[in-house]
């Protein structure tokens, strides 16, 4: 039997949209939740005058809206904002909140290229590939730190692909997983860039013959699924 949880917050009517995630939130269990399993898409300036409002007007809690104004206009951290969040709305407790605290602090411990890659990832596997491509440039924008290594920028190249390829910019795609075989030669990467490669000669009415007698588009699917099932392993 699964475990049931009863609500002690009202559903709202107007609910408070998270526009990194594209969601809609309707209760501050929703907004609890939430933070719990997406503390890498959202930083500190989730926390601020429009929030506070939604909680005290909408959700009817003045004392988590006050509490946190006053911890915002003291210059509290993102950490912070977010365990006293995740406290005064109860949903979860324990070693839960232990948890939560560790990784919170794990993640402040991260250099900004880290924690950037971390929400776009985060972004990609949600299917906001518009968005993820933003944070990969910016990381790509950013000076190159040697500390995080060849294979750290491997990654951001060969996923900031992955975005082009699941939006059929294959031209772009391709450079993208030619760019990570440049930071750290990978065989299934550089099939990747042959693939786009063939599917914008595709796309533009060059046919090419697949020798393999298999569908391109299939090739494609298949990939994103062993890429998938990868990032979860």
């Amino acid at each position: 039997m699964g475990l049931v949880m009863v609500c002690k917050y009202r559903r709202t009517k107007t609910p408070f949209f998270v526009e990194q995630a594209g969601l809609n939130l309707y209760s501050l269990e929703e907004l609890a939740y939430f933070l719990y399993h997406n503390i890498y898409l959202v930083d500190r300036s989730f926390f601020n005058e429009k929030l506070c409002r939604w909680i005290r007007e909408y959700a009817g809690d003045p004392f988590l809206a006050d509490n946190l104004e006053s911890q915002i206009a003291s210059g509290a951290n993102f950490q912070k904002l977010v365990s006293l969040t995740e406290e005064i709305i109860g949903l979860y407790r324990g070693r839960e909140l232990e948890e939560l605290k560790d990784r919170l602090k794990k993640f402040s411990a991260l250099k900004e290229q880290e924690k950037l890659k971390l929400r776009a990832d985060e972004l990609l596997n949600n299917q906001n590939e518009w968005a993820a491509m933003e944070e990969y440039r910016r990381i790509l924008r950013m000076h190159q730190n040697a500390r995080l290594g060849m294979a750290f920028y491997a990654d951001v190249w060969n996923n900031l692909g992955v975005c082009y390829a699941r939006q059929f910019l294959f031209d772009e795609a391709a450079r993208c997983f030619d760019m990570s075989c440049e930071y750290r030669m990978d065989e299934a990467v550089e099939q990747q860039a042959e693939l786009a490669r063939k599917l914008s000669k595709e796309e533009s009415g060059e046919k090419e013959v697949d020798y393999d007698g298999v569908d391109l588009q299939k090739k494609l699917l298949k990939w994103e699924r062993e890429y998938r099932i990868k990032q979860k392993a």
